[in-house]
C-alpha cells in the first residue's frame, strides 16, 4: 500500500511539473504561429486558450485528485485514532472488570471461617481466611461424614463455600480467556489468580511441582485425592488444567 501510494505520488506530481511547464511555456509557441492567421489580439487570446485550456485542466484535475487523497488520508487517520482510542477504553474496562471479579474473589477467601479447636484441651478459636480453609480441609475427615457422599457434604457450610469461591475463579478464567487485553496484564491476572488458589484451597502438592509431590491414596475409591472430599478435589483439577492451559497459550 504504501509503495503504490509512492508511485502515485511520483506520477502525479510528474504530470503537475509537465503541465505547468507547458502552460508556462505557451507563450513561446506564438513565434512558431503564422502570423497570418493571427490578425488581431481577440485571434491571439483564441490561439492562446485552446492551447492553454487543456493544460490548465490537466493541472487542476491533478491538483483536486491530490487535494482529495490527502483529505481521505487525513480522515483515515482520525478514524484510526478513534478506533485505537475505542479499544483503549475497552480494554480499560475489562481490566477493570477483572480486578473486580478478583477482588470479589480475594473477599470470598478472606471472609470464610471456621471454627477450630487445636488440641481437646483448648477452647475454640474461631480462624479466618486461607488459613480457615486449610484447617477445615484438615479436620473434614474428622467430621464423621463420607466424603463421597455429595448429598451429606453440599449440607457443609465449609463445601459450600469452598465450591463457590473455586466457581468464581473458573468465571475469572474464563474472563481472561476471552478478554481482549494486553498480553502483559493478561499474564498478570493469570499469575495472582495462580497464586491465590495455590495458596489457599490447593493441596500443598501444588505448592513446589518440582518435588513431584502426591496425595495419599483415598481406601475407598483408590483415587489420590488425600482428605480432599472428591466434590472439591475434582473442581481444583479441572480449574487447575484450565490455568495450566491458559499458561501455555500465552508462552
Amino acid at each position: 500500500m504504501k509503495i503504490k501510494r509512492n508511485t502515485e505520488n511520483q506520477l502525479a506530481i510528474g504530470l503537475l511539473i509537465v503541465g505547468t511547464i507547458l502552460m508556462f511555456a505557451t507563450p513561446l509557441l506564438f513565434p512558431i504561429l503564422s502570423v497570418k492567421n493571427l490578425k488581431n489580439v481577440g485571434e491571439i487570446g483564441s490561439a492562446f486558450w485552446d492551447i492553454a485550456a487543456p493544460v490548465a485542466q490537466l493541472v487542476g484535475i491533478i491538483l483536486l485528485f491530490l487535494a482529495l487523497r490527502e483529505r481521505r488520508t487525513a480522515n483515515n487517520i482520525v478514524q484510526m485514532q478513534v478506533e485505537a482510542s475505542e479499544r483503549r477504553e475497552m480494554q480499560e474496562r475489562t481490566v477493570k472488570h477483572l480486578h473486580e471479579l478478583y477482588t470479589i474473589l480475594e473477599n470470598n477467601i478472606s471472609n470464610f471461617s471456621y471454627q477450630s479447636n487445636f488440641d481437646s484441651n483448648s477452647e475454640i478459636k474461631v480462624l479466618r481466611g486461607k488459613r480457615a480453609i486449610r484447617c477445615f480441609i484438615n479436620d473434614i475427615e474428622e467430621m464423621n461424614i463420607d466424603l463421597h457422599d455429595n448429598n451429606l457434604l453440599l449440607q457443609k457450610d465449609g463445601v459450600r463455600e469452598i465450591l463457590s469461591i473455586l466457581r468464581i475463579a473458573e468465571h475469572i478464567f474464563e474472563k481472561i480467556k476471552e478478554a481482549n487485553i494486553e498480553e502483559a496484564d493478561r499474564n498478570f491476572y493469570l499469575n495472582i489468580m495462580k497464586h491465590e488458589l495455590i495458596f489457599s484451597i490447593f493441596p500443598y502438592t501444588d505448592l513446589d511441582e518440582s518435588a513431584n509431590l502426591k496425595l495419599e491414596i483415598c481406601e475407598d475409591c483408590h483415587e489420590l485425592h488425600g482428605n480432599y472430599p472428591p466434590l472439591i478435589f475434582d473442581k481444583m483439577q479441572e480449574l487447575k488444567r484450565h490455568f495450566l492451559k491458559e499458561e501455555r497459550s500465552a508462552e
